[in-house]
């Protein structure tokens, strides 16, 4: 009776995929974002706590500095690496560029639990996770754009965004949860945890990334026949 109830809701559930129609890179890039989001949520919103209670001299000012520096780093560096992505034909830079970026993510927590004791430490990391985000970001938002469904965009859109944000409030009650019940340090494992299984799902799709067809095969003739059907239209 359960494994009939099982196949039941797999069959609910595959036939609302099927009317969707939503592609498997599209629909992958989701499930990696949203375990590489949700996996933020266990420690993000209570990071200031941490960082003055178990880092030796910090202060809030010192929570002010390090946000700060991720941010100005992230920025800075992926104009380059934006550039040198767009300047490549193809989409399997974008790729390794993105899961390269994806692993600095997933080792930064690590580096928290293992070595982090320090204010200067928690400068330098934080330095190391902008670049993390910079080389993932941009090639992610360059990928998802790409393979986005026509006239479903707003819908795919919503789909991704509705899954990170409910994966965020998720893994947000969570972490409070844990850092009250057991402290920080879980959260840190987690946190890698998650984020390498967002990396594992981003692999499901690397044929699609490496073809030499890439962006400039599909895509482009993709466009061409839209063009030609405009013209031909009355």
């Amino acid at each position: 009776m359960v494994q009939c109830l099982g196949c039941r809701v797999r069959v609910f559930f595959m036939s609302i995929w099927r009317k969707a129609a939503v592609n498997k890179v599209v629909l992958t890039m989701v499930y990696a974002d949203f375990l590489l989001i949700s996996a933020t949520g266990f420690i993000s919103p209570i990071s200031a706590v941490y960082i003055t209670t178990h880092i030796a001299g910090a202060t809030i000012a010192t929570v002010g500095f390090v946000t700060t520096l991720f941010w100005v780093v992230k920025s800075a560096v992926q104009v380059p690496v934006a550039a040198y992505a767009d300047a490549k034909p193809g989409e399997r830079d974008d790729y390794m560029l993105m899961v390269a970026g994806s692993v600095i993510m997933a080792i930064v927590p690590l580096l928290y639990y293992f070595f982090i004791r320090e204010v200067w430490q928690v400068f330098a990391v934080e330095a190391l996770n902008g670049i993390g985000y910079a080389m993932s970001v941009p090639t992610w938002l360059a990928i998802f754009t790409r393979h986005i469904d026509k006239h479903r965009e707003s819908s795919e859109w919503t789909l991704h965004s509705n899954a990170v944000g409910l994966g965020f409030a998720a893994t947000a009650a969570i972490g409070g949860v844990l850092a009250d019940r057991f402290g920080f340090k879980v959260l840190f494992l987690l946190l890698s945890a998650f984020t390498f299984l967002g990396i594992i799902a981003l692999l499901y799709i690397r044929k699609e990334m490496v073809s030499p067809r890439g962006r400039d095969g599909r895509f482009s003739e993709a466009f061409a026949m839209d063009a030609k059907k405009s013209k031909s239209s009355p």
